[in-house]
């Protein structure tokens, strides 16, 4: 080899080298670049799998909670419907019915043809509209003889049209009086006895109910 081929191919080497050199910067830039971009996906993908993770149990305890708020809603309206099965009025009822009941006595009787005896601590005069001094009158025409009537009315419960008053006499005294009454059908019969109470009215003071008519006046 001559002299100037062995300088020409030193000259040539170097340049080799660069582009070499070069192509290897490229590879090297695009190895780089392309480990950039993965590991922006690998770390994106691992936040959107976090994310993921982190919003399932919210959404399931949300619906958790949507469940349980339906029951609480449905407790609420049946107690608003037991609420109104069940009146508040029937214990002031039972009460006023229990305290009636404890007014009554009712006693037996010696008298074969009474049933039972009846005295109330709640009955009250029946309101009288004579006014001074107080004469008991057995005229069926009298206002006396009427609040009587009405008294009679008021312990038996037998209305005046279905009334028979067999006797309406003097009890043995000029401020009392003893009725013996039945209805039409003689299936109720009864013997009243009453008083007079200045300025209020006649009062019932016993009913007796009675098995029989014969023998009671």
């Amino acid at each position: 080899m001559s002299e100037r081929q062995t300088r020409s191919s030193r000259h040539l080497q170097p340049s080799h080298n660069k582009k070499l050199d070069k192509l290897l910067n490229v590879l090297i830039g695009i190895v780089f670049i392309l480990i950039v971009i993965t590991a922006i996906y690998v770390f994106k993908w691992q936040d959107d799998s976090e994310e993921t993770v982190k919003e399932d149990p919210v959404q399931e305890q949300k619906n958790d909670d949507a469940t349980q708020e339906h029951p609480k809603e449905e407790d609420v309206e049946a107690d608003e419907e037991v609420s109104k099965e069940e009146p508040k009025e029937e214990e002031p009822k039972e009460e006023s019915g229990q305290s009636e009941q404890d007014t009554v006595v009712e006693t037996t009787s010696d008298d074969p043809i009474v049933d039972r005896a009846v005295t109330d601590n709640s009955w009250k005069p029946t309101p009288t509209t004579q006014t001074g001094e107080h004469v008991s009158s057995y005229n069926v025409k009298s206002v006396d003889w009427a609040e009587k009537i009405a008294t009679i009315t008021a312990a038996t419960g037998i209305a005046n049209d279905n009334m028979i008053i067999w006797r309406l006499q003097n009890n043995g005294g000029a401020d009392t009086a003893i009725a013996t009454v039945s209805t039409k059908d003689k299936a109720e019969m009864y013997r009243v006895s009453m008083e007079w109470v200045n300025n209020e009215g006649w009062l019932p003071v016993k009913l007796e109910q009675l098995n029989t008519l014969e023998g009671a006046y």
